[in-house]
């Protein structure tokens, strides 16, 4: 794209924005809420920039695990965490209070004890897509190897969204069935809502209310949407999801949820002191509802950073971070597609905050990357092919968050346009 263009892409998505003076503001706040900035950073789907606040709150409970021991700390910070569970509820929506939530080391960690714990008869037939995270593909793929279970493609268009016309009116193709399947002869459905290696959004509203009518369970990943879009109506069975991205919390903390009474018929994932206990006779019980699923050693702290980074999201209009994040990853695109050469795989009105380029022929992601952040001091992400198995090629990723602004994905253009990249990686 040549600057002439640049410029007006720039001036027509500056107007457009213009009349949002409420997103400019809260662009300005969250900006100055947070330490300053040492690069460009556009890398929120990796992990976003916590507030100063956020680091605060994990600094003063250290402080206080130091000062009472980590266990009083804990103790004393129960009811921080306890409002953590309550906003984690809120934005999933109704039907889930803080006591259906549950604490885990991250999203892979939560989905696999999840799976690992979900009850499933023999021949089970699991749904899932082709764009899958990497880390849970090979969970399921472990499961099935060690239970005769099918894990069966949902059908995609050539974006990689779910295709509810065909899964309607055709069905869902099974190698090992002599027809394609209807959904209610699955046993699972399980997805990312938003993808890690693409800006793009499956319809779980849709799949969602037709899991519900066909009385199959749907297990949904938020890892990159909860903080991003709107999650509150999806109505899943259960959830999976992360602190570090699109909320803006500290790593090494994550969560997962589960709707109704269905916590009680989910095994145990790990035995321990922490999910378990002893019935009247001595034998080994699963711990009430989610407990059963709960791990002993964590990150007190993280999950106070959580707390916060919550709290800011929620007094913050989350309706309005979100459009904040769709206006950058859409000026992103214009400015972005075709810059040395690079092209944007999204469409323009995706309604995400993922943007993803493909790279000129012979060009290496992760030598680019490398270099716009030893070089230009601009943070991006080099997804690898094995992230996910709809990647044909390694891709960059570029995501920006409510507290970026436009001139940002600018300086990424012009630096793309002064060397598109070469071949061999190199080291930060």
């Amino acid at each position: 794209m040549d600057a002439t263009a640049s410029r007006q892409n720039h001036e027509d998505l500056t107007d457009a924005a213009a009349g949002d003076r409420v997103g400019t503001d809260l662009a300005r706040r969250w900006r100055a809420a947070r330490p300053p900035c040492a690069v460009t950073h556009l890398d929120a789907a990796a992990a976003a920039r916590p507030s100063q606040a956020i680091l605060d709150a994990q600094i003063a409970h250290l402080r206080r695990e130091g000062e009472r021991g980590a266990y009083v700390a804990e103790m004393e910070a129960g009811e921080v965490l306890h409002s953590a569970r309550a906003a984690l509820a809120d934005l999933l929506g109704p039907g889930l209070g803080p006591d259906d939530l549950a604490f885990h080391h991250s999203a892979s960690t939560a989905f696999a004890a999840l799976l690992t714990a979900w009850p499933l008869p023999a021949g089970a037939r699991i749904g899932v897509l082709p764009s899958e995270y990497g880390s849970n593909m090979l969970m399921l793929e472990a499961r099935a190897r060690q239970a005769p279970l099918e894990l069966i493609d949902l059908p995609v268009d050539p974006q990689g969204v779910i295709d509810l016309d065909v899964l309607d009116r055709v069905g869902i193709p099974s190698p090992r069935a002599a027809r394609p399947l209807a959904l209610d002869e699955l046993d699972l459905v399980v997805f990312p809502h938003v993808p890690s290696q693409r800006g793009i959004v499956q319809p779980a509203v849709e799949i969602g209310r037709r899991c519900a009518a066909s009385g199959v369970p749907l297990v949904l990943d938020v890892a990159q949407s909860l903080g991003q879009i709107g999650v509150c109506d999806l109505h899943a069975s259960a959830y999976v999801g992360t602190s570090r991205k699109w909320l803006c919390g500290p790593r090494g903390t994550g969560f997962l949820a589960v709707r109704g009474d269905l916590a009680e018929r989910i095994n145990v994932a790990v035995p321990s002191l922490y999910s378990m206990g002893r019935g009247k006779d001595g034998r080994p019980i699963p711990l009430p509802g989610l407990a059963r699923l709960g791990i002993g050693e964590a990150s007190t702290a993280a999950r106070v950073g959580l707390a916060q980074a919550l709290s800011e999201l929620l007094a913050s209009d989350p309706p309005l971070v979100f459009a904040r994040i769709v206006y950058l990853a859409s000026y992103g695109r214009r400015v972005l597609d075709g810059a040395g050469g690079w092209r944007v795989r999204e469409r323009p009105d995706s309604p995400t905050g993922i943007i993803t380029l493909e790279p000129p022929s012979g060009v290496d992601p992760v030598a680019v990357r490398d270099r716009l952040y030893r070089q230009d001091a601009i943070l991006t992400s080099a997804i690898p092919v094995q992230r996910s198995r709809d990647l044909e090629g390694p891709v960059l990723r570029v995501s920006a968050h409510a507290y970026n602004d436009p001139a940002e994905f600018d300086q990424l253009a012009e630096a793309l346009n002064r060397d598109p990249g070469s071949s061999t990686p190199s080291r930060v």
